[in-house]
């Protein structure tokens, strides 16, 4: 089964072939040892189970494999970092979120604080509610960027921005691609050229 093509072994993960599971593991598990190394650090800070980091980094694998689609034009390691990535980034927000809370339940932003003016911590630290008008203008603003980088962009061009703005390091990027470093520099050059035309 090992002369497969990628996306053949992906069709047989989803007939619940373990063999063609396994083959694509062994082949891109870099890619989770990669995701998982950038958020140790984090995970440590957060006391998050660097067992359960991993678990979450697999389970992103595994969704990639299952809700791949060679016809959206990334090819299938491309895919399967962003998966992975978001998966493990959503995990270690949420772990983060709760910490937060701790922290936030320890220090009341109700309870007044000043000897002479006695205001709430919040009005101190100003409020986090945003206009809700202004919010979904960033979002419909986003949404039309987005759009158009796309449109702008070549299919390899396409999966270093996905890269890149998923945060992965220029050489992890020539890892999973399996170009040149010198490659991604060039196009990460041109991809700054073109969002920049867009921007202007």
């Amino acid at each position: 089964m090992n002369e497969y093509p990628d996306n053949e072994l992906v069709n047989l993960v989803c007939e619940r072939s373990e063999e063609a599971s396994d083959l694509l593991y062994e082949k891109y598990k870099y890619i989770v040892d990669i995701v998982f190394n950038k958020y140790r650090k984090s995970a440590y800070y957060l006391s998050v189970d660097l067992k359960e980091l991993k678990q979450e980094a697999m389970v992103g694998f595994s969704d990639a494999l299952v809700s791949y689609d060679q016809n959206k034009g990334v090819n299938l390691p491309t895919f399967i970092s962003v998966c992975v990535e978001r998966k493990v980034r959503n995990y270690v927000r949420k772990a983060e979120t709760v910490k937060s809370r701790i922290i936030k339940s320890t220090y009341s932003l109700d309870a007044l604080y000043g000897e002479e003016d006695c205001v709430p911590l919040s009005a101190r630290l100003g409020s986090s509610l945003s206009d809700p008008q202004v919010t979904l203008e960033a979002d419909e603003n986003i949404k039309d960027l987005t759009e158009s980088i796309n449109e702008l962009l070549s299919k390899s061009e396409k999966e270093v921005y996905e890269l890149i703005i998923n945060d992965f390091s220029y050489e992890d990027i020539a890892r999973i691609l399996n170009k040149d470093i010198k490659a991604i520099y060039n196009t990460a050059a041109r991809l700054r050229a073109k969002i920049k035309s867009i921007l202007e």
